[in-house]
């Protein structure tokens, strides 16, 4: 029993590492009503992504990454249900994509973020 709880808590230790580390792929998050949700990665000076999702509902978006107090959105965009665009990182630093629902009732959204080769 013991074995058992200690395995389960360590797969959930090793997916919420991977969850805040972020990862490309395939992803699928959830958004409560009047909540966010981010999926960050660390990308060098003029790597290019490729993002794309779906949402069942409508969402406000953007990428923003911190300096100090200061937050940057180099890109930001109001109540969106899909996209399919690709981003180049200004410079090297940690970016999130961010997705924050307004309204009422949680939203799921089902995307990618690939790498793009130059």
């Amino acid at each position: 029993m013991l074995r058992t709880f200690a395995s389960i808590a360590l797969l959930l230790v090793t997916a919420l590492a991977g969850a805040a580390a972020g990862r490309f792929g395939h992803f699928v998050l959830d958004v409560p009503a009047r909540g966010f949700e981010e999926h960050c990665l660390k990308l060098e000076t003029g790597e290019r992504i490729r993002y794309r999702f779906r949402v069942n509902g409508e969402v406000d978006f953007n990428i923003h990454y911190h300096r100090g107090n200061d937050v940057h959105y180099p890109v930001r965009t109001g109540a969106v249900q899909t996209a399919d665009e690709t981003f180049i990182a200004p410079q090297t630093d940690d970016y999130c994509l961010m997705w924050e629902r307004k309204g009422d009732g949680a939203v799921r959204i089902e995307g990618s973020v690939d790498r793009v080769k130059p």
